[in-house]
């Protein structure tokens, strides 16, 4: 009988349910997607990264001959390690005048394991017999509709040579395929490819040596590894070091599990916010219910029914809400996973990453589903069954009436119209229903408030960086230091409107204990395409003496303006020199010091050298190509990265992702608004059918007692919403720190139209909800409301 009982009550009270299980069933549907896709890119890392043997540490050297570099085995912690060649290119692709950037590597003439081993997708490996063979990385073999069989050419070392392609490959080293100075990638302008060692010997003059060492630590070695890497550092330090990266800050891995760590978060975090505003509304609901069905509750007691019994029964009531908003969530949590997956085999490249099933996730999606019901159930349930039966079958008394807060302070109270003064006494007496409300537009608020913020911080990250701090159109890398001819050169070549040379030094800046790897780039003083700045976004003139330091940086040295840092280069001339610090800028990315090209070329020993230069050129497509060629044909040009084309990337992806994001999380909004407006609006009614029916018999029309009710959700909804631009804040503070700051660095951005975009998002989502609550005053039947039940 009882579940009979509690099948017409589900039948009456589908408006109201259908909101709860609307938000419930996003968040287990957040929490299901989220953590399918975080497991299911955790799983495909791990065995990717056993399949390709990554490397925990790589050494980038200027070169050292292969048999001092056995040396690295006797420092306790390494297992084991392998050498290699490696070096900048640039590719000449058929019907492309533009050079594409790529990264040459070596690897073994006969197929064998090797650390940061490859995977063939299409094509054999080396036969040894064709001559010139390459493996292309299988990312940019797609976007460039290369094939096994095609010819491409590649410019290395001042040589130009032509290579068959034997296969496209793929490797756990290059996931996440970055180019230079890029966060976003680009595989059709910058590829991996992968050359037999011999030729690589021969071609670049290097038998016997390699200007790279990747290796493995011992299990237990891995809390040392700065240290072990310090110690490798310290015996090749007669070899030039460049650099030492773990497999922590490698690119790749830092991009690819920064991403898993924010997945796990967020993956956490946002669907208990849902979950927790639909028990808070369930709360509300079953609270409702059981003061409605007092006089049943108590004939039930008084027929023989026990308390347990009764209560067993509400609990069902929000147990079958737990298991439907389950069963829809999970359903659209796979849906979520597969399209988040899809997504991220845009970006990462794995070999095997797919939409699993994860059944212990959904089997999980479908305990918290309960758990929060019930936490929104028991309360309500149990509120009834405290009273005796005898009292429990009298009708409720009415509420207790009063004064409220605000009829304190008379000067306000008294200015309030009489519509006012209603509307303020039932918010402030229905407090449990009013403070739901409040709380679930909070949530909404917030998390559309982060979204917009993200949205424009990410445009300002791109616009500031990329755009205002750095505004050439071309970067030019030599392979080696030139004079000032070359400068004169390039601004020869057709199509430059303008050149700016530039001296990168990689070094150590030392302060006191504190040491940091950066490269010091050398600039002109009033170089006009990289414009360093400061805090307050104003212009900073490089100095004829000292350096200008990244504000993170300086913080990192525990240096600031005015003191005096050692810089000790990692090649060339060593000789360590002790220079002050003349101001700080702020930038996104990177750890950036800048210096007089005059002064760093003295201070390194040279009376000017340039291993780079920035160029503006000239956007018309005949000047292009004429350029192209021209570069083309310059030996001593090791790498052409087109900074416009690189924007264009960036923009392109962002503004897609953005969009997709956006209208995402609008729709999270919304059902928070929506359901909870629609909820709270529907209990209002139920709870005070007698006065609504009152005020329909006294005269006043449907518009007139729909204004009463509208205004009272709309005032806590707005103040919901005002409270929650600190919550959007803090979220998205929050999401920012998760990011290493040292690398990338967002700044917080919020913005004045965001207040009146949240604001009519949260109008227009409460309109909405209050257009099915008039449909049913119209169809209130005042008669009806106004009997007498005993």
């Amino acid at each position: 009988m009882l579940d009979r009982k509690l099948l017409r009550d589900l039948q009456t009270s589908r408006g109201l349910l259908l909101a709860i299980v609307s938000i419930m069933a996003l968040g287990i549907a957040l929490f299901v997607g989220m953590r399918s896709t975080f497991q299911s890119l955790a799983e495909a890392k791990a065995k990717y990264y056993q399949q390709s043997r990554i490397a925990d540490f790589w050494i980038d050297l200027k070169k050292a001959p292969q048999a001092d570099l056995d040396r690295l085995l006797q420092i306790p912690g390494i297992r084991d390690f392998e050498t290699r060649i490696q070096f900048a290119t640039t590719v000449d692709l058929p019907g492309r005048d533009q050079p594409v950037n790529g990264l040459a590597i070596s690897l073994p003439e006969v197929r064998e394991s090797v650390i940061n081993d490859i995977l063939l997708v299409r094509g054999d490996y080396f036969s040894g017999a064709r001559g010139t063979e390459i493996l292309v990385n299988d990312k940019f073999a797609q976007a460039n509709n290369i094939l096994p069989g095609d010819r491409i050419r590649l410019l290395l070392n001042e040589r130009s040579e032509e290579f068959l392609v034997v296969a496209t490959a793929i490797s756990a080293e290059f996931t996440y395929l970055l180019g230079p100075g890029t966060i976003i990638p680009d595989p059709e302008n910058f590829g991996v490819f992968y050359l037999p060692r011999e030729h690589m010997e021969q071609w670049l003059d290097f038998e016997g040596a390699a200007n790279q060492v990747v290796g493995q630590l011992a299990p237990q070695s891995h809390p040392r590894v700065e240290r072990i890497l310090s110690e490798a550092e310290f015996r090749l330090r007669d070899y030039g070091v460049f650099s030492t990266t773990s497999l922590a800050d490698f690119p790749s891995n830092f991009y690819l599990s920064n991403e898993i760590a924010q997945l796990n978060q967020i993956g956490t975090f946002l669907p208990t916010l849902f979950l927790g505003v639909a028990a808070l509304i369930l709360n509300v609901l079953m609270t409702r219910l059981t003061r409605s069905q007092r006089v049943i509750i108590g004939t039930l007691k008084a027929v023989g029914y026990d308390d347990w019994r009764i209560f067993l029964h509400y609990v069902k009531f929000g147990l079958v809400v737990g298991v439907v908003a389950a069963a829809i969530g999970s359903l659209l949590g796979w849906l979520l996973t597969a399209s988040m997956t899809n997504m991220y085999q845009e970006f990462f490249q794995f070999p095997n990453l797919r939409a699993g099933y994860h059944w212990p996730t959904h089997l999980t999606g479908l305990v918290v589903s309960m758990v929060f019901t019930l936490l929104g159930t028991v309360y309500g349930a149990w509120q009834m069954l405290r009273l005796r039966p005898a009292e429990a079958m009298r009708s409720e008394p009415p509420a207790k009436g009063g004064h409220v807060l605000l009829e304190r302070f008379p000067l306000l109270w008294d200015r309030l119209s009489s519509r006012w003064r209603v509307t303020l006494r039932n918010i402030f007496r229905g407090k449990l229903r009013s403070g739901v409300t409040l709380f679930s537009a909070l949530v909404g608020a917030g998390i559309l408030t982060s979204g917009l913020m993200l949205q424009s911080t990410g445009e300002f990250f791109v616009r500031e960086q990329f755009e205002r701090l750095t505004r050439s159109d071309i970067d030019l890398t030599f392979k080696d230091a030139l004079d000032i001819a070359a400068w004169y050169e390039l601004q020869t070549l057709a199509g430059i409107d303008q050149v700016e040379p530039t001296f990168s030094v990689a070094c150590d800046l030392v302060h006191g204990r504190k040491r940091e790897t950066a490269s010091v780039l050398g600039i002109l003083p009033e170089s006009k395409l990289t414009v360093p700045t400061d805090r307050h976004g104003n212009r900073i003139r490089i100095p004829e003496v000292g350096l200008v330091m990244e504000r993170r940086l300086a913080e990192n040295l525990g240096a600031g303006v005015g003191d005096l840092v050692r810089l000790e280069p990692k090649i060339g001339d060593r000789r360590v020199v002790e220079v002050p610090i003349a101001a700080l800028s702020q930038g996104y990315f990177g750890l950036n010091v800048y210096a007089n090209l005059d002064y760093l070329s003295q201070i390194r020993g040279e009376s000017l050298a340039i291993t780079g230069a920035q160029l503006k050129v000239n956007p018309e497509p005949q000047s292009m190509r004429q350029m192209y060629r021209e570069l083309k044909q310059m030996p001593a040009v090791e790498s052409i990265h087109s900074r416009t084309d690189m924007l264009e990337n960036m923009r392109s992806t962002i503004v897609d992702n953005q969009q997709a994001v956006i209208w995402m999380i609008v729709a999270f909004a919304g059902t928070i608004f929506f359901g909870n407006v629609l909820n709270a609006s529907l209990v209002n009614l139920a709870e005070r059918l007698r006065e609504i029916s009152t005020l329909a018999a006294m005269g006043y029309t449907p518009w007139e007692i729909g204004g009463l009710l509208l205004r009272e959700t709309m005032l806590l909804n707005l103040v919901g919403t005002l409270l929650g631009f600190p919550l959007g804040y803090l979220l998205t503070y929050s999401m920012t720190l998760t990011m290493d700051q040292d690398l990338i660095r967002f700044p917080i951005i919020f913005e004045a139209w965001m207040i009146g975009a949240v604001l009519a998002a949260s109008i227009t989502f409460t309109l909405a909800a209050h257009a099915v609550l008039q449909r049913r005053i119209f169809k209130l039947d005042p008669l009806e409301g106004l009997k007498v039940r005993e």
